[in-house]
């Protein structure tokens, strides 16, 4: 069954299943659950053992062609055993959300993920990463792991505009995207 749940919400016995596994796959842990707010979490779940686990990470304040839109990454995705389908059922999940929302999502990964996120029902950017921009000072950061972009996009058209005017960038106010 698959849960949805704010991250403050988040049990403590779901906190370490989802840390193990985070630490696992990615080397990284989530912050502390008072900063969790801005995470919705869906989890693959019989009883108390998570077996897929992802969230949407709400981005305010995303700048574009002079404009402000709300985007929703795709973080932390994650199964607990590979060639199951627990990620997918997760993933697909979280996009179903975002339909029923009206919301646009997109995720950063590795060119060997591209297949399962297109199984997933996703459109596929393999150009445009550099253009998402964090800004630290003065200091521009963009993702430097050859990750591409997967998305959904909504009826602001945000990604449809993104991809159409290919010399602007986009500035994020977090690098948590990637």
């Amino acid at each position: 069954m698959i849960v949805m749940k704010e991250g403050s919400d988040l049990t403590d016995n779901e906190l370490v299943q989802i840390n193990t596994a985070l630490f696992r796959e990615f080397k990284v842990l989530l912050p502390s659950k008072n900063q969790l707010n801005n995470k919705l979490f869906f989890l693959l779940k019989n009883d108390d053992v998570i077996f897929a686990m992802g969230a949407l990470l709400e981005v305010k304040h995303v700048v574009f062609d002079g404009k402000e839109y709300t985007i929703y990454g795709f973080v932390n995705v994650v199964a607990k055993e590979k060639g199951k389908g627990y990620g997918r059922q997760v993933v697909q999940a979280m996009k179903e959300s975002l339909t029923i929302h009206d919301k646009t999502g997109l995720g950063f990964c590795m060119l060997k993920n591209k297949r399962f996120y297109e199984k997933c029902g996703f459109n596929i950017n393999t150009s445009s990463t550099q253009r998402f921009v964090y800004r630290k000072g003065t200091k521009r950061i963009t993702n430097q792991d050859g990750q591409i972009i997967f998305y959904q996009d909504s009826s602001d058209g945000f990604m449809k505009k993104f991809l159409f005017n290919t010399k602007k960038e986009v500035l994020i106010p977090t690098q948590n995207l990637w």
